[in-house]
C-alpha cells in the first residue's frame, strides 16, 4: 500500500462526505421524494437518493415521514419523543425498541448500523408503503427498495466509505470514517428527538416541533423544524429572519443551473397568520403526496 496521505487531508474527506450526505437526505429523501417541494433533474435526484440509501429504502422513507407529518406528536405519531420518550423517538422506533443501553449501541454502531440497517430496514416500518406510490412508481427506486438490492448496495456504501478512508489515510481513515457515519446518523435521528423537546415554537400548533440554532446550522437547514411542519411542501426550511438554511441556497444554485425547478416557498403573510391563529385542537392535516 502507498503511503497514507496527511491527516490535514482527512478535513476535506470529512468535510466533503458530510455535505454529500447532508445533500442527500435533506435534498432527495426529505425535500424532493416526501414533500415534494421542488423538482430535481432526474439524473441527480437518483444519484442523491442512491447515496442517501443507508438512511433508509426510499419508499419506506418517505411513507413514514408523510405519516409522521399527518400525525406529528399525537396518537399514531410513529417516532414522537413527547409521547414515547426520548430513546424510542430518536432511534428505537427503527429496531423496535426503548432499551437506552441498545438504543445507544445502535446509535454510535456507524458502519456496523449501516450493515444491520441492510437488511433490517427492507423488512420493518413498511406499513405506510402505501403513502409513497409516487415514489414507488419510479422503477429504480422500486429496486433499491428491494431487500436484495438494498443489502448490497448498503455493503457498497461501507466499504467505498470505510475501506477508502484506510486506503487513504489508514487506521486513522477508517476512525475518521466511523465517526462521521455516527456524526451524520445521529444529526438526522435529532430531528426526530431533539427538535420536538427544545428549541422555540412560534407558530400556534398541535405539533410539537421546535427551531432550534444549532440543529438549524448542524443540519444544514433541516433543523428548523417548527418552520417545516407548519410548511412541510414549503422547499425553504429557514423561513425567519436569522435562519439560515444551507440546502435552500443549494437549491436555488441548482434552480440557476437549471437541475431544479418549481421551489415552493409560502408567501410571508401566511407565515405571519400562522404565528397568530388560535391553535387548532386535533391533527394536523397536511397533504401526504402530490
Amino acid at each position: 500500500m502507498s503511503e497514507p496521505l496527511h491527516p490535514l487531508w482527512l478535513v476535506p474527506f470529512c468535510a466533503g462526505y458530510f455535505l454529500l450526505a447532508g445533500l442527500a437526505i435533506n435534498v432527495a429523501y426529505h425535500r424532493v421524494l416526501s414533500h415534494r417541494s421542488l423538482k430535481l433533474n432526474r439524473w441527480l435526484e437518483r444519484l442523491f437518493v442512491t447515496v442517501g440509501l443507508p438512511a433508509g429504502t426510499p419508499i419506506q422513507w418517505a411513507g413514514n415521514h408523510r405519516w409522521h407529518h399527518s400525525h406529528t406528536d399525537v396518537a399514531g405519531d410513529p417516532h414522537s419523543p413527547v409521547l414515547d420518550g426520548f430513546w424510542w423517538a430518536h432511534v428505537g422506533w427503527y429496531i423496535g425498541t426503548r432499551n437506552p443501553v441498545v438504543c445507544f449501541l445502535y446509535s454510535v454502531a456507524g458502519p456496523l448500523r449501516v450493515l444491520y440497517d441492510g437488511w433490517h430496514r427492507p423488512r420493518s416500518n413498511l406499513q405506510y408503503n402505501h403513502l409513497a406510490k409516487d415514489v414507488a412508481a419510479d422503477p429504480w427506486y422500486a429496486f433499491v427498495s428491494r431487500p436484495g438490492p438494498y443489502a448490497v448496495l448498503c455493503l457498497l456504501h461501507v466499504l467505498a466509505l470505510v475501506g477508502g478512508g484506510y486506503l487513504l489515510f489508514g487506521p486513522v481513515g477508517v476512525a475518521a470514517a466511523w465517526g462521521m457515519l455516527v456524526v451524520i446518523f445521529n444529526l438526522g435521528d435529532a430531528i426526530d428527538s431533539v427538535a420536538h423537546l427544545w428549541g422555540e415554537r412560534p407558530y400556534a400548533e398541535v405539533h410539537q416541533a421546535r427551531n432550534g440554532v444549532f440543529m438549524g446550522w448542524f443540519t444544514l437547514g433541516e433543523g428548523w423544524h417548527a418552520n417545516h411542519h407548519s410548511f412541510p411542501s414549503s422547499a425553504r426550511h429557514g423561513l425567519l429572519p436569522g435562519q439560515f438554511d444551507f440546502i435552500w441556497h443549494v437549491l436555488r444554485l441548482f434552480e440557476r443551473l437549471g437541475l431544479a425547478s418549481d421551489l415552493r416557498v409560502p408567501a410571508p403573510a401566511d407565515i405571519e397568520a400562522r404565528m397568530h391563529r388560535p391553535a387548532p385542537s386535533g391533527p394536523i392535516s397536511v397533504p401526504l403526496s402530490r
